[in-house]
C-alpha cells in the first residue's frame, strides 16, 4: 500500500537527517579540537617568543617596543591558526547525505501525493457506503423508535 512507502520514505528521511546531523557535528568537533590547539599553541609561543624576543630586543630598541614587536608575532600566529582551523570543511561524505536528503524528500513528497489520492478514494467510497446504507436503516430504526414511544406511552396512561 503506498502509505507503507509513504512511511518507509519518512524513515529513510529521519535517518538521513541523523547522518547529516552527525557529520556536522564530526566536523564542529575537529573545528574546536584546531582551535584548541590553536589557543594552547598560541599562548605558549606567545610565552616562548615573548621571553625570547623580548630579551634579544630590549638591548636593540628598548623595552617598551620589544614587547610590543614579540606581542604581535605571537598574536599573528594564533590568527594564522584560527584561519586554518575556520577553513576545515566536512568531507564528501556530507554533500552526499545532503544528495541522499534531497532525494528521500522528493521519494517523500511524492508518496505523500498520491498516498493522499488513495486516502480520498477510500473515504470516498466508504461515505458512498455508508450513505446508501445509512438510507437503508434509517425507515427500520423509525419504526423501532415509533414503537418503542408507543410502548411508554400506553404504560405510563395504564399506571394513570
Amino acid at each position: 500500500m503506498r502509505v507503507d512507502s509513504l512511511i518507509q520514505s519518512l524513515k529513510v528521511l529521519i535517518r538521513i537527517d541523523s547522518v547529516i546531523a552527525d557529520l556536522k557535528f564530526r566536523a564542529r568537533l575537529s573545528q574546536i579540537a584546531l582551535l584548541a590547539v590553536a589557543l594552547v599553541i598560541g599562548a605558549f609561543g606567545l610565552i616562548m617568543l615573548g621571553i625570547a624576543g623580548f630579551q634579544f630586543l630590549k638591548d636593540l630598541w628598548g623595552p617598551v617596543i620589544a614587547a610590543l614587536v614579540v606581542a604581535a608575532a605571537s598574536f599573528f600566529l594564533a590568527l594564522l591558526l584560527v584561519l586554518i582551523a575556520g577553513a576545515q570543511k566536512p568531507g564528501k561524505e556530507l554533500q552526499l547525505a545532503l544528495e541522499l536528503h534531497a532525494t528521500a524528500l522528493d521519494a517523500l513528497i511524492t508518496e505523500a501525493k498520491s498516498a493522499t489520492g488513495d486516502l480520498t478514494l477510500a473515504g470516498n467510497l466508504l461515505r458512498g457506503r455508508f450513505d446508501s446504507s445509512l438510507i437503508g436503516l434509517v425507515g427500520p430504526l423509525a419504526t423501532l423508535l415509533l414503537r418503542a414511544l408507543r410502548r411508554k406511552g400506553t404504560s405510563t396512561v395504564e399506571k394513570a
